[in-house]
């Protein structure tokens, strides 16, 4: 499994010698494994090492964007607080990946995982199915013979690390719940339960974008630690170090591309810079732009303009496959469609405007409305104002 570090271990056996291997990917070779390798995060960090250091324990929310080190410094911080005992008091969990699990999966039993590849089992398949177990224990002693729906399955996933009891009476479990801006009020309000029975035993990190839609009980149980974006100038210099550590030549006007193209995402901008290096003698401003367009990007950027055009039919099947074909998630699509919009030679009061109705979409959508509608009515929108707007 993946380390937090410079290295992944590989399966390499030679003359009874495990061999480590550096990572492929640089956004994992140089994901921070300690407070001192953090950039562009100095309150936060600084925060987090002072209640790291006075041993308080409590419910934190790490609020921001994507790459900007959330996720690592729930590690780094997990470590400091737990030691020895880290492996045993921390999990880990992806509220979507929990979300979308198949009860069909999670049937599976220990023993059947065993007899599968290393490579055909997760250490999140050997997990959920002792959850579903413990979840069909738990209905039956309540006189239910049916087998657990998925709810009851996230919410026993929860349940189950946190209820139980810690190797060392010195310290708590740590249950990290990364995505946790998809968890649907129901689930906020069984989690809410859960924190105060068992407070004495475990602390929540959640980790999340955006606080929007949340329960208040769950904010004021928790602690918010902010990540903002990091500035441009963080970003350069950190693409120009990495550049430096590889031995790739970039030139200037490459760093600001990258810093730009990047959108405050330190781990998208270090992704960005390794594609563009790979089969390229040297990294230009024109080879990151060809490399740094997604499929989304381009995708997003046709249906804003079939439906500035008012091809609405059009518009809606290219969402259609995104959601249903490509698998991209509705508030992902969302978040798109508002960067494109920004860039595109609106007028402030027509831009204004839309925007508006990008935020009362997403809005809605976080309220567990249905998403494939909410985002066509977004189209109807932005289709009906920019024909205003023409006129």
């Amino acid at each position: 499994m993946p380390q937090i570090g410079t290295t992944l271990f590989c399966p390499f056996l030679i003359s009874g010698t495990v061999l480590i291997v550096d990572s492929p990917l640089w956004c994992v070779k140089y994901r921070p494994d300690s407070w001192e390798k953090f950039v562009g995060q100095e309150q936060a960090i600084s925060h987090l090492r002072s209640l790291a250091t006075s041993s308080t324990y409590s419910n934190m929310i790490f609020l921001g964007p994507s790459g900007t080190g959330k996720t690592s410094a729930a590690f780094v911080f997990g470590r400091e607080i737990l030691g020895d005992t880290f492996a045993t008091n921390f999990k880990h969990l992806n509220v979507r990946d929990l979300r979308y699990y198949s009860v069909a999966k999670s049937k599976r039993s220990l023993q059947a995982l065993a007899k599968l590849d290393r490579q055909d089992r997760t250490e999140l398949d050997e997990y959920m199915s002792a959850v579903f177990k413990s979840a069909k224990a738990r209905l039956k002693a309540k006189g239910r013979t049916r087998g657990p729906n998925k709810s009851q399955l996230l919410q026993e996933a929860i349940r189950l690390f946190a209820s139980t009891i810690t190797v060392s009476d010195e310290f708590v479990k740590i249950l990290v719940l990364d995505e946790s801006d998809a968890m649907d009020m129901n689930m906020q309000q069984a989690l809410r339960r859960t924190m105060e029975i068992y407070s004495d035993a475990s602390r929540f990190i959640f980790i999340t974008p955006s606080i929007a839609g949340w329960s208040p009980a769950l904010i004021s149980r928790s602690l918010v630690v902010r990540f903002p974006s990091p500035s441009v100038e963080v970003i350069e210099s950190l693409v120009t170090r990495i550049s430096k550590a590889e031995g790739v030549k970039i030139d200037e006007d490459a760093i600001a591309a990258i810093a730009r193209e990047s959108s405050g995402d330190m781990r998208r901008a270090i992704n960005i810079l390794q594609v563009a290096a790979t089969g390229s003698a040297k990294v230009t401003e024109d080879g990151v732009y060809e490399c740094s367009e997604t499929q989304l990007v381009t995708e997003v950027r046709r249906l804003v303009t079939l439906a500035c055009d008012g091809q609405f039919t059009k518009a809606r099947k290219i969402l259609r496959n995104l959601i249903a074909i490509e698998g991209h998630t509705p508030e992902g699509i969302c978040l798109e469609i508002e960067r494109d919009i920004t860039r595109r030679p609106f007028d402030p009061a027509t831009l204004s405007q839309i925007l508006d109705r990008v935020a009362t979409i997403n809005h809605r959508m976080l309220q567990a409305k249905n998403p494939f509608i909410q985002l066509t009515a977004l189209l109807a929108s932005i289709g009906h104002v920019a024909a205003s707007d023409a006129t």
